[in-house]
């Protein structure tokens, strides 16, 4: 069962819902090494939040920022979608006329903003080889990649990245001082790939709307007792996947209902709007003591292939609606934390997969572009525009936007390090292909001091930690401090579900850099999940990150299902190395168990009959566990009606 499948099952809670939505849907980041004690300065950064509003669809950046000495020109290469000279909200008259610019009509808060400093415009974003794909280029921004050849497609996104190198062996574990997810994902049933990482347990929940009260419900009511042994299977992958969200929202689920209800908004008056709500929310759990360091809203229906504009009139179509969406939402959102006292912790930026051409298409829209704009807006902003006009005469005959003055990842460096603190080896994983020059986004006052990027190191630093089967009968694990102050000891952890731990083996600390080597002498059969908690002399502690290991049993070979499809019934084949007593499961990809009984299996050819005609159509697993719980063997059947 695929995770995109099984989060359908989960339905609207009420008029303003919150989902399980999505692949994955529930993910949890990790916590960070910034909860060790830091300075005044280093706590203000440790308190900053970053929001970011993804405009999905390709967002045109002609009709969002006009070039006003170029307004003619402009004016040519859209008849139709242009906006009266008259209608446009001009910014800034203090730039150079070759530089000043106006807004789409719609943006009058923004404008707003900007005249009161907290509106930042970045012109000419791109990146190198610009794809026109909507899907591989949100994957190319998610993923913090560029569309050159020898830069190999990654398949983490840079937020996850970043966050599980820079706060990592927490995800789904949350202590005292810091009890939030530290991500939370709004408006998009389908989570973002730029949340994804290697760790075990996902980086980042995903909401949508304004009830958390509902996921706590919604969370008893999905699944049942946890699946005792997982098959070391695709399916198995996939069921342990199921049972590892579950176990993040029930660790997340009633921290974020009590935040939730703690919180209020101001009184401000925020549209009724699906962006709005998603913002309304962000500010409510903030006042409510969450915790959380990156936020994702999204809005969509920036592809205006046609009806940018309704015909004749500039000041409507969808375009229009879009940005005007935005600019209300932002600024009641921007309002609602002033009013708050949170308009000093959080940064706002806005980002698009590409842009549109310059030149209007015959259905009263723009198709697919490169270069666009983005937008950062709050109080610590450094207010005004970075970059130039582009140059529009080239673009007559239709040709691309294609002047990149800034690369994407540029906003997205400055913003991790400027503003959340980032070291820069946590950038160099953020953003593995290159080093990104930072751009002054953040107010000279508001910047980080290097002296908090990354925050203070932990007394026990931890270079390597890993738990790998040898021989199939005992797990070893290996681990190299680098330093080691005021250390007391390490504990090996185990879990069956990355979530309930147990020590398992306790081990002395030895003062300086070293390397450490146990073995569990008596694993879990199946999949098992191993971290290692160091505990300092005055009982503070941080975890490794999470580390999978398989033990299989070899009893069985050659297991065959035949006829597969299969209507009535199928045989079950197989050589069997020794006498085994086993146990025989079908289970359904959503976990349900149709047949469990006892099997003896003799050495040698083994063959068995199982009904199908009771089965309903579709996938099963037939699995084999012998009487210690092991799985011994696993295949796929297929029934047919």
């Amino acid at each position: 069962m695929k995770r995109r499948n099984f989060l359908k099952y989960t339905a609207p809670l009420a008029a303003t819902p919150l989902m399980l939505t999505g692949a994955p849907g529930i993910r949890p980041f990790a916590t960070p090494k910034m909860l060790a004690a830091l300075t005044d300065d280093c706590d203000v950064v440790k308190e900053r939040v970053l929001v970011l509003i993804q405009l999905k669809g390709g967002n045109d950046g002609l009709n969002t920022v006009i070039p006003i000495e170029q307004y003619d020109t402009y004016a040519n290469l859209r008849p139709n979608l242009k906006f009266n000279e008259s209608d446009l909200v001009n910014l800034d008259t203090t730039l150079a006329i070759e530089d000043q610019v106006a807004l789409s009509p719609a943006m009058t808060e923004i404008s707003d903003m900007y005249n009161e400093g907290k509106v930042n415009i970045i012109q000419g974003v791109n990146y190198d080889n610009p794809n026109l794909s909507h899907f591989h280029s949100r994957d190319l921004y998610w993923t913090g990649s560029d569309g050159l050849p020898e830069n190999a497609p990654l398949n983490t996104g840079w937020i996850g990245r970043y966050l599980d190198s820079a706060f990592p062996g927490l995800a789904g574990n949350p202590i005292e001082v810091m009890q939030d997810p530290l991500g939370i994902q709004l408006g998009d049933s389908k989570s973002a790939l730029g949340f994804a990482s290697e760790n075990p347990n996902d980086i980042a929940i995903n909401l949508y709307g304004q009830d958390p009260g509902g996921l706590f419900s919604l969370v008893n009511s999905v699944g049942g007792e946890p699946i005792a042994n997982v098959p070391d299977t695709e399916y198995g992958n996939e069921l342990q996947y199921i049972m590892n969200v579950e176990n993040s929202v029930e660790v997340y689920a009633q921290r974020i209902t009590e935040v939730f209800t703690e919180g209020t908004n101001s009184g401000v008056t925020y549209p009724d709007t699906d962006l709005a709500n998603q913002l309304k929310t962000i500010a409510r759990l903030m006042d409510g003591g969450s915790k959380t360091k990156v936020f994702l809203a999204s809005i969509d229906g920036f592809d205006t292939h046609q009806g940018q504009i309704v015909s004749g009139n500039s000041l409507s179509g969808l375009h229009y609606e879009l940005w005007q969406t935005v600019s209300q939402a932002v600024k009641a959102f921007t309002d609602d934390l002033t009013n708050l006292g949170l308009e000093e912790r959080v940064l706002t930026s806005t980002f698009s997969e590409f842009g549109r051409r310059s030149l209007e298409n015959g259905s009263l829209g723009t198709d697919h572009g490169t270069t666009s704009n983005m937008m950062v807006f709050g109080s610590m902003v450094n207010a005004g525009i970075l970059g130039t006009n582009v140059d529009l005469s080239g673009t007559l005959s239709g040709a691309q936007l294609e002047e990149k003055q800034h690369d994407y990842r540029q906003v997205f460096t400055t913003l991790l390090q400027d503003w959340l603190g980032a070291s820069d080896d946590m950038l160099n994983i953020a953003f593995p292909t290159d080093t990104f020059a930072k751009i002054p986004l953040v107010t000279t006052a508001a910047i980080a001091d290097p002296d908090c990027y990354g925050a203070i190191a932990l007394p026990i630093e931890l270079l390597s930690f890993s738990a790998v089967p040898v021989n199939n009968r005992r797990v070893a694990v290996e681990w190299e401090t680098t330093l080691e102050i005021d250390a007391d000891r390490f504990e090996i952890q185990r879990s069956r579900d990355t979530h309930n731990f147990v020590t398992i083996m306790r081990e002395p600390a030895k003062g300086e850099a070293s390397v450490y080597e146990v073995y569990d002498n008596e694993p879990l059969p199946g999949t098992s999940y191993y971290r290692l908690k160091q505990i300092e002399n005055n009982g503070k502690f941080t975890f490794s990150a999470i580390k999978k290991v398989d033990i299989k049993h070899e009893a069985l070979k050659n297991l065959r299902l035949a006829p597969n499809p299969a209507r009535i019934n199928t045989y079950v084949t197989m050589t069997a190395n020794e006498d085994v007593s086993a146990t025989l499961r079908v289970v359904s990809l959503q976990g349900m168990i149709h047949r469990n009984e006892p099997l003896e299996i003799r050495k040698g050819f083994n063959k068995i009959s199982l009904e199908c005609d009771r089965l309903s159509a579709g996938m099963y697993s037939v699995i084999l566990e012998d009487r210690a719980g092991r799985i011994i063997g696993e295949e796929r059947l297929m029934v047919q009606n």
